[in-house]
Order: structure tokens, then C-alpha cells, then sequence
């Protein structure tokens, strides 16, 4: 597999560096096997904790999701993307602290977004799912079966 490497100029408050970044031909297929890859993880994810509440298997499946497949620019100028939470941790090495708060503030925003509408959509979908007459109580009387008196021959 061969890359391109494309160098490109930043300039830092007190200094001008190089950085390259490195992009694959094969862009847009990458793309889609990672979100294919995260999506078989939340759903390995989901059927172990598949005997839990809804609500907490969302919870861990929408921070998979925001954490995985949010997009950012790894470095300012260039067209190609990669998971914000990567970016995030690498400025945090780097020791751009402000960057990395900047990041985990947008990750917490499309985490709180995606979670409010997962819930959302569960309650509208178990709602409208749900029969629209509650049940009737039952007559005892009626379920219970008459007994049968002992005779003689028993």
C-alpha cells in the first residue's frame, strides 16, 4: 500500500513548523470499514448486555458511536478527516490543552445530542407500540377451574 505524504505549513505563536500528514488512496473505503467496524462493536456490545435496560445499553452504545464516529480536521488545511476523539488525545500529548478541551466539549455535545434523541425516539416508539386499551382486570371466578369432589372410588 502506498501513502502520500502532503506537507503542509502551520505557523505556532513562536515558531514556523512542518508537519506532513499522511492520507491513503483509498480514503473513502477506509471510511466506511471503520464505521462498519464500529457499528459491529456496539452490536457485540449490545448483545453482551443484552438482559440490561435500554437506557444503559444506549448510554454505552451512543458514547461508542460519538466517540468513534466524530470527524474532525486532524490538523488545520487539509481536506481529510479522522475520529475527533483521536485528535483530541493526541493534542492532549502534545500539550495542547486548549484544543483538547475543545474537543472533548464538541464530543460531549454530540454525545448529549445523539443520547437525548435515542431516548426520545425510544419513548415516542414504545408509546405508539404499546396497545391502546389497558388491560381489563380478570374475574378469578371465571380462570379458576370448578373442583372436582373426591368420591368413593378415589
Amino acid at each position: 500500500m502506498t501513502t502520500q505524504t502532503i506537507p503542509l505549513e502551520t505557523t505556532d505563536a513562536s515558531e514556523a513548523s512542518q508537519e506532513l500528514v499522511t492520507q491513503i488512496p483509498n480514503y473513502g473505503l477506509t471510511w466506511i470499514v471503520y464505521i462498519g467496524l464500529t457499528v459491529m462493536m456496539v452490536a457485540i456490545v449490545w448483545y453482551a448486555i443484552r438482559n440490561w435496560h435500554f437506557i444503559v445499553k444506549w448510554f454505552f452504545a451512543s458514547t461508542i458511536f460519538a466517540g468513534a464516529l466524530t470527524p474532525a480536521h486532524p490538523v488545520e488545511g487539509v481536506n481529510s478527516y479522522s475520529p475527533l476523539v483521536l485528535n483530541a488525545v493526541v493534542n492532549l500529548f502534545d500539550g495542547y490543552q486548549a484544543e483538547f478541551m475543545s474537543g472533548i466539549k464538541t464530543l460531549g455535545l454530540v454525545w448529549a445530542i445523539l443520547f437525548s434523541v435515542g431516548i426520545i425516539m425510544w419513548f415516542i416508539i414504545k408509546k405508539f407500540t404499546s396497545k391502546k386499551n389497558p388491560k381489563e382486570k380478570m374475574d378469578t371466578e371465571a380462570v379458576m377451574a370448578t373442583p372436582i369432589e373426591p368420591t368413593v372410588e378415589d
